[in-house]
């Protein structure tokens, strides 16, 4: 267009051209005329090249308006016929809740985006990407009427996980690389990132050296393809506190027993905060309060005791007294609280007589006969071990397996689904094992790849005297026995074990080893269970443990240890799913899962062998969500997810070391003048629409000034 400039000359070559039309000739009468003209030449010459001017300035304003002009800052751009893509990246990190003023972060990013888009030029194309974990591509083909985009814009909501800039770049190349394919005429490319600039988000932890090399390399040819533009909405200083931690002191909680529940706030700001409140809600009841100091960076614990009247789940929930980022100021934690806690003894040996079974001391241990029936928390059954199939394992909360000599397939896929329903399994061995049975079946060794055993077994040591070495009292199963060297655990005789083996790359812990080196008690985390195998017996036959002090306390932290995962499946973190199973849902039935805000999914069951399993995924949002299971089950679940607080820390990344540390080598411009909530956007965000638009009224305005310029100079030259 801007070619057309040329036109602007036509005026000028007009008038040129008619005068070379006409031949000078003498005229007596006109030296008359001629010489009344004489007197008024300087003025008419005036107007003629005013005229001339006007209406070449006409053209000029034409074409300079066609060609659409736009402004950026202070300079001025030509050739803007060039259509834009623009993909808006806003920070979806919780971090962006922050709330300044009337507005948090999160608010004026999308603010700020509308802003984006009303300064746009027409034909101009927008796609939007919340910048979370992972990211969220909400407009990925390029969108071409701003009415209908800024709509997606307004309906964003904040999830309270964090941000991943990685992954977002990714989606951001895959954006710009689909768009260039399909719409070709958005022949420009710009990404502004609407974020508060946290560290936490723009300095990431990359794992190893090549994640970071492909990072930055994405980085770089993101930068040679587009403008980016990093809009720094954070403020410096910002102080926060938070909710790190809620959880019960016991591994289980039971009905009318006094339960500590356990939490902890942290100050991630610079100024002390002292007599910081915090309050206890316990199904939406308020149930207690403490009072804290936080000294700058530090944390401070809180403990309330509750004693729970009724079975069944129940929500507990920890605030802290507001600040200005309120999503980490809750915690809440699903607590199932039990009439007691069901414990199926499967006995490999049964015995003639009074305690000569395998699981006669066993039995003892779990429910002391001291302790009366009213008090026991514990109450355990005993089956054989033929029985294993006909029990209902998801009737209880652990399996203790004393002594089982094999198992056959059908009995390992019980155990194997029990385990990935959240279930403990407790291993002790003895005479009755055999070795190959347990390696083949157990181990993960056969064809369906079970794996239920968290060892290996390499035969029986050679009968001697051993004893227990506590390996540093590391383990939290040896917690009772720190600084109770006299509490019988080291001197525990034990004549006869298995010897177990654990692979190299296994996730599983030695909890106690026998001076000899081997491992005693190996536990590990399979599927959503845990399973324990204790390398002696539970009866005296390989050993004199039922008889020494250690033994109740042993067995007793084996049990919580086995249950302890069970109260974690209900407790999870912001984008981790979170689900159960149970023998009597239908296979066409559906689970009904009401999230914090009220609103209701539902959610279909899988198979999975006599049981059905669920698994409810859409968790970006903090707070306590119910699960509603059909008849006949027609039973209920409470689940709670809580914020992980990395994001908690409002540090901010500086421009240097953005440059320098994040994206070396990379063309970008921070505009960074955003912090200041209560002006207006400004014109450092492009402005595409306003000079064109100009130039037309200017035109317009012009036309009509030149028509009625010439309309006057006419009259007057009558």
């Amino acid at each position: 267009m801007l070619g057309w400039l040329a036109a602007a000359a036509a005026p000028l070559v007009i008038h040129l051209l008619s005068k070379r039309k006409y031949r000078q000739v003498q005229w007596a009468a006109m030296q008359y005329l001629l010489a009344a003209l004489r007197k008024n030449s300087r003025r008419i010459q005036i107007e003629q090249w005013l005229l001339l001017a006007m209406r070449t300035l006409l053209i000029a304003l034409l074409v300079m308006a066609m060609a659409e002009p736009v402004v950026e800052h202070a300079g001025l751009q030509l050739g803007s016929t060039q259509r834009t893509h623009k993909v808006l990246v806003i920070d979806g990190s919780y971090s962006m809740a922050y709330k300044p003023s009337d507005k948090s972060r999160f608010d004026r990013a999308k603010e700020l985006a509308d802003h984006i888009v009303d300064e746009s030029s027409q034909g101009d194309g927008f796609t939007l990407v919340l910048m979370s974990a992972p990211p969220r591509v909400v407009v990925g083909t390029p969108a071409f009427e701003p009415r209908e985009f800024r709509q997606e814009i307004d309906n964003l909501r904040l999830p309270h996980g964090g941000g991943d800039l990685a992954a977002t770049l990714v989606k951001v190349e895959e954006l710009l690389t689909a768009a260039a394919r399909e719409y070709p005429r958005l022949v420009r490319e710009e990404v502004y990132f609407l974020s508060d600039m946290g560290r936490t988000t723009w300095a990431p932890e990359l794992r190893g050296p090549t994640a970071a090399k492909e990072f930055l390399a994405r980085s770089q040819r993101l930068s040679k393809r587009a403008k980016l533009y990093p809009i720094d909405l954070g403020q410096a200083a910002s102080d926060n506190q938070a909710l790190t931690a809620l959880a019960t002191a016991e591994p289980f909680a039971t009905v009318s027993r006094q339960v500590t529940l356990e939490g902890e706030v942290h100050n991630f700001g610079r100024q002390p905060r002292p007599h910081q409140l915090v309050e206890l809600f316990v199904d939406g009841r308020r149930a207690g309060e403490e009072h804290v100091d936080l000294t700058p960076g530090g944390s401070a614990a809180v403990a309330f005791s509750y004693r729970f009247e009724n079975a069944g789940n129940h929500a507990v929930e920890l605030r802290l007294a507001g600040d200005l980022l309120d999503i980490d100021n809750h915690r809440w934690l699903a607590l199932p609280v039990k009439e007691r806690l069901r414990v199926l003894c499967v006995n490999g040996k049964p015995g003639g007589g009074s305690y000569r079974g395998a699981t006669d001391y066993l039995t003892v241990a779990l429910a002391p006969a001291s302790a009366g029936r009213e008090q026991n928390l514990v109450q355990p059954d005993v089956v054989a071990e033929s029985g294993l199939l006909e029990a209902d394992l998801g009737a209880y909360d652990c399996v203790f397996l004393a002594n089982v000599g094999q198992f056959t397939a059908s009995e390992v896929g019980v155990l194997a689904a029990y385990l990935r329903r959240g279930g403990g399994l407790v291993f002790f061995l003895g005479d009755q094992v055999q070795a190959d049975n347990y390696n083949r079946r157990l181990s993960g060794q056969s064809t369906d790849g079970l794996r239920v055993l968290p060892a290996t077994l390499a035969g029986v040591a050679p009968r001697g005297q051993y004893r227990f070495n506590p390996l540093g009292y590391q383990h939290p199963l040896l917690a009772p026995f720190r600084e109770q060297e006299q509490g019988g655990l080291l001197t525990t005789p034990i004549f006869d074990y298995v010897k177990l083996l654990v692979p190299g790359n296994s996730t599983a812990k030695v909890a106690l080893g026998f001076d000899t080196g081997d491992p005693a008690i190996v536990e590990d985390t399979i599927g959503r269970g845990r399973s324990i195998v204790v390398a002696t017996s539970a009866d005296t036959s390989w050993n004199t443990m039922p008889m020494w002090p250690s033994y109740l306390p042993v067995v007793q932290e084996l049990l919580n240890l086995a249950v302890r995962g069970q109260q974690a499946e209900h407790n999870v973190l912001i984008g981790q799913s979170f689900g159960d199973a149970t023998r009597s849902v239908a296979r066409l039935a559906s689970v009904q899962v009401r999230n914090p805000a009220g609103e209701a999914s539902s959610v279909r069951p899988v198979l999975d062998g006599d049981y059905s399993t669920w698994s409810y995924h859409d968790t970006s949002t903090s707070g306590t969500y119910a699960a509603t299971l059909p008849a006949p089950a027609a039973a209920h679940e409470l689940f709670a997810v809580n914020v992980d607080t990395a994001e908690s820390d409002l540090a901010k990344i500086d421009n240097a070391e953005l440059r320098d540390r994040v994206w070396s080598g990379v063309d970008y411009r921070l505009l960074d003048d955003f912090q200041d909530f209560n002006r207006e956007p400004s014109d450092a965000i492009v402005r595409r629409n306003s000079v064109h638009q100009f130039l037309l009224v200017a035109a317009l305005v012009l036309l009509l000034l030149e028509s009625l310029t010439a309309c006057y100079f006419g009259r007057r030259a009558a």
